[in-house]
């Protein structure tokens, strides 16, 4: 008993010694593991003032993809109906690996979750994110009336920086 004992004290040992002291890092140009991109992908719709108009009627349990395009760039908005049907829009970037081509949120169930470190977020936590937080971006200028969501437009673009490697879901 006490060689099969040893044995296994050796062979957990040995897993231990060569699977965690790996002196490997994750590259910010390799994901953490790709999900399938489900959900539709819109191109933004702008009102005359150049802000973006979001039709409630679009949005639903999936997730909505928006592009918006600032001077070449595609900026990403996430958009999506939490449990009690409240719609939650948010910037589809993560804060913390921002500028990562995959630096991106897709929804896997109830929870949307970051393509470059893997983590995940449940959608109706989405109402109070965390700023500099390791989470999507919160809008800062929303207006909603009956049918549509106007979202401004200079929080994006000052933020255009950490779409210029982006490879989220464009349309």
């Amino acid at each position: 008993m006490k060689k099969v004992s040893f044995i296994i004290v050796l062979f957990l040992s040995f897993f231990m010694l060569t699977s965690c002291t790996s002196n490997e890092t994750k590259k910010s140009d390799e994901p953490a593991n790709l999900k399938e991109i489900t959900g539709n992908i819109i191109k933004a719709k702008l009102d005359k003032d150049g802000n973006i108009l979001i039709d409630k009627k679009d949005i639903t349990y999936d997730a909505t993809y928006i592009s918006y395009d600032y001077e070449g760039v595609t900026i990403g908005l996430l958009a999506v109906k939490d449990s009690k049907g409240e719609i939650i829009v948010v910037v589809n970037t993560c804060q913390s690996c921002g500028g990562s081509p995959y630096a991106y949120f897709v929804q896997v169930g109830n929870q949307v979750q970051c393509q470059n470190c893997g983590n995940m977020f449940d959608i109706d936590g989405l109402h109070t994110l965390e700023p500099d937080g390791c989470n999507p971006i919160g809008i800062e200028e929303r207006v909603d009336t009956k049918d549509t969501i106007t979202i401004g437009v200079k929080q994006l673009q000052k933020l255009k920086n950490k779409f210029t490697n982006w490879q989220g879901p464009k349309a």
